[in-house]
């Protein structure tokens, strides 16, 4: 998650709560899924959730709007869109809990938001948020990912990080502080939520002036949702609003990611090259990208980087995701000895199978020029 607050004060913490918390007390087994394009609340009012589709047990369905109503519990001309669609999916239709894969996806594009207490409007030119539910061995696991594309301020292109400083200073006067989130995940025990903007804006004291979450996905699941032994099937479902695709196709690996077609390469900073010669007690970078078979950008894809010494496995870091462009980065510690690294890309999550891999040498040496292993 992607997180900017300004100013640097301490804000106090505030219980997230995943929208499908309860679902652990549902008498049968099953999955539940739910999407939201847009949700607005206005100093701590009721959350008016205007395109949103949720459903107990998942079942495909979707809706959306050209244009969001008004009004929204905010003042006028505050919120708007131009396009805005929710969407929940359960494939194949008809089969129990077990033998299904669930997702749900929420998009919002041209959003324009007017800040209350100044002159100026937040514009995404999209927020898309997506997140999936299956089982694999017997065991339910649940992931997401979400990205914002064109975001501007006052109708100036700007990142999201000169964003939130020029809004804290707008808000200074005021006694608010600005929380900005993107690529939200929260779980709970049973449930995953996945936002891809999440806006805040507090009084120095922690409370609400407004809340502000633009494409919201959401999945869970209820009981052994994963043991067919007694289920039935979850109901009906119309495979035409949620398309035919495959649930399992919304764990794909980063967004614009593919199960079977991408291209991972990674090098040494120095050199360029996948081979390099460091000296013991200095740092290493590494860069790379990764990109589909259309040569576009995966962005947020997850990388699984496992370090083999002498020809055995001995790490796994799987904190390494890929940024904007599909650039990667990782910046190896001093005390690193000898050792081949493989950087490996699973297009879907719910799979072992590596669908790109990069390998790298590392030879390290120490003062006197020794190998050191």
């Amino acid at each position: 998650m992607r997180r900017i607050t300004w100013p640097g004060a301490a804000l106090l913490a505030l219980a997230a709560t995943a929208a499908l918390g309860s679902a652990a007390q549902a008498a049968q087994s099953g999955w539940q899924c739910g999407a939201s394009a847009v949700t607005g609340s206005l100093a701590g009012n009721a959350v008016v959730n205007p395109v949103t589709t949720s459903t107990d047990p998942c079942v495909s369905n979707g809706t959306g709007l050209d244009d969001l109503p008004a009004p929204l519990g905010l003042p006028g001309g505050a919120l708007g869109a131009a396009t805005a669609s929710a969407t929940t999916t359960a494939s194949p239709g008809g089969a129990i809990p077990a033998e299904q894969g669930v997702g749900a996806v929420a998009r919002v594009e041209n959003l324009s938001l007017g800040i209350p207490g100044t002159p100026l409007t937040l514009g995404l030119r999209a927020a898309n948020a997506r997140a999936g539910g299956i089982c694999v061995t017997r065991k339910p696991v649940l992931d997401g990912s979400s990205e914002v594309l064109g975001t501007t301020l006052g109708g100036q292109d700007l990142p999201l990080e000169q964003i939130a400083q020029q809004l804290s200073s707008a808000l200074a006067p005021l006694g608010q502080v600005v929380d900005l989130k993107t690529d939200e995940q929260v779980r709970s025990a049973m449930g995953l939520t996945q936002r891809a903007l999440h806006l805040r804006i507090l009084t120095a004291a922690g409370t609400p002036v407004l809340d502000v979450v633009a494409g919201e996905a959401r999945v869970g699941y209820a009981g052994t949702v994963c043991d067919p032994t007694g289920q039935s099937p979850a109901g009906s479902s119309n495979e035409t609003l949620g398309g035919a695709r495959s649930a399992a196709s919304l764990f794909a690996n980063g967004v614009r990611g593919s199960s079977t077609c991408a291209r991972l390469r990674m090098h040494f900073a120095r050199n360029k090259k996948t081979a390099f010669a460091s000296r013991y007690g200095h740092r290493t970078v590494i860069r790379g990208r990764i990109v589909n078979c259309k040569g576009k950008s995966i962005v947020r894809a997850r990388i699984d980087v496992i370090h083999v010494i002498k020809g055995k496995r001995h790490l796994v870091k799987t904190g390494l995701r890929s940024r904007s462009g599909g650039n990667l980065t990782l910046i190896l510690p001093s005390n690193v000895k000898t050792r081949d690294l493989r950087f490996e890309y699973r297009g879907n999550l719910a799979s072992t199978k590596v669908t790109s891999r990069s390998v790298l040498h590392l030879k390290v040496r120490n003062r006197r020029g020794k190998v050191v292993r």
